[in-house]
């Protein structure tokens, strides 16, 4: 691992990504009267791009907690998850009160972290030219917009590659820890517990195959307990039973489970943060609290035409995981992050889901292909400026 150039190829990321988005943001909002979008949370310059749709239930979950009646049109904030609040809260405290420039502070610094931790989780697989090319598809992905906003999503990226990179230095406490944090931060943040049961049975398979080795070692030089020199034998080590193993990832279901205590014990309604999430799959129809809009799904048009291409794109790299050898663990989470869109049916959200399942990147990275190191980044780079434009303009909320 070479830090000081990782370092620096980050940095040089953000502030591309970052200038990027901000002069978008300032000629929409320069330009355009500012009737086209649709709410946000801040009213300043930028930030009132970069605090739309989720940012203002998030936002305002820091501001005063969660409410008992619905925010607008039936939809209630129990659906959004405390973590990313409650962090936004405590910088607040640092931006005098400002919890609009808080939370979008939380979102960048979050994002930064992650791809530090992606670069540490990339090298050993990629070496480090490659690992530093798959950062850049990460922050140029077409749903990377999202890292910048005042979203959950950079903290749920850096918490998930954190629990996957403690998982395989077998450092399971901390594993425990981060992925508790994820349940806290999204909803999708308890089914890592699924790929971390593939690294768990892996780890708790090699390390009897790793003691068994030590024994028959151990027992071709001693007899009876006492080795050649006439020393008591040593213990060479036993593997951690598999259910101590597997015991680490009550951590997730612990922590929704408080949180979902939580919303018992304060509007009666311990599954809230599900039932919650019915008011946006009713989106556009009849007879509901939510009937005010048209889906994204229900339309035809180039915007759905866009995000079936984004799709069918992620279907195709989907090919290329057992050809680059992705370890089991994360093609399960690349099936959650699927199962994700498509029980949700929030095809609008397709690109920043898909954005945070990192083991894509590893995969465009390594493609080898001249036609693809010609136009694999220009391309990624293209649809991140595309995606921040119907974004930032409510267009394509994401």
């Amino acid at each position: 691992m070479r830090w000081r150039e990782a370092v620096g190829a980050i940095v040089g990321l953000f502030v591309v990504t970052r200038g990027a988005l901000f002069l978008i943001a300032t000629l929409l909002e320069r330009n355009i009267p500012l009737a086209y979008q649709g709410p946000t949370y801040s009213s300043a310059p930028v930030l009132s791009s970069l605090t739309g749709t989720d940012s203002i239930y998030l936002l305002g979950i820091a501001a005063q907690g969660y409410h008992a009646e619905p925010i607008t049109k039936g939809f209630l904030d129990w659906a959004y998850f405390p973590l990313y609040p409650l962090v936004t809260r405590l910088v607040s405290y640092v931006t005098f009160g400002d919890l609009a420039l808080a939370g979008v502070i939380v979102s960048n610094v979050a994002f930064v972290a992650a791809l530090l931790v992606l670069y540490r989780l990339a090298v050993p697989r990629l070496g480090h030219d490659v690992a530093v090319r798959s950062l850049a598809f990460v922050a140029l992905a077409p749903g990377a917009v999202a890292f910048a906003m005042a979203y959950t999503d950079s903290l749920f990226l850096l918490l998930a590659a954190g629990t996957f990179l403690a998982a395989e230095q077998r450092r399971w406490a901390l594993m425990a820890v981060l992925y508790a944090l994820a349940s806290l931060t999204r909803l999708q943040g308890v089914l890592l517990g699924l790929p971390l049961l593939v690294m768990l049975l892996q780890a708790s398979r090699d390390g009897r195959g790793v003691a068994a080795e030590h024994e028959t070692a151990a027992e071709s030089s001693t007899t009876d307990g006492i080795d050649s020199g006439g020393a008591a034998k040593p213990n060479p080590g036993r593997p951690r039973p598999r259910v101590e193993l597997l015991a680490w990832l009550a951590a997730g279901p612990i922590a929704l489970a408080a949180f979902g205590a939580y919303l018992g014990a304060t509007f009666g309604d311990p599954l809230g943060m599900i039932h919650a999430q019915q008011a946006w799959s009713d989106i556009g129809k009849p007879g509901t609290g939510a009937s005010g809009a048209i889906p994204v799904v229900d339309r035809f048009d180039p915007l759905v035409l866009l995000l079936i291409g984004v799709l069918l794109f992620y279907v195709f790299l989907l090919v290329f995981l057992r050809r680059d050898k992705v370890p089991w663990a994360y093609r399960v989470m690349i099936l959650i992050a699927f199962l994700t869109v498509f029980v949700s049916l929030r095809l609008q959200s397709l690109p920043r889901y898909m954005a945070v399942v990192w083991p894509f990147s590893w995969v465009l990275a390594k493609n080898r292909s001249a036609w693809w190191g010609l136009i694999g980044l220009p391309a990624s780079a293209i649809l991140f400026v595309v995606f921040a434009f119907l974004n930032f303009t409510q267009t394509l909320a994401p």
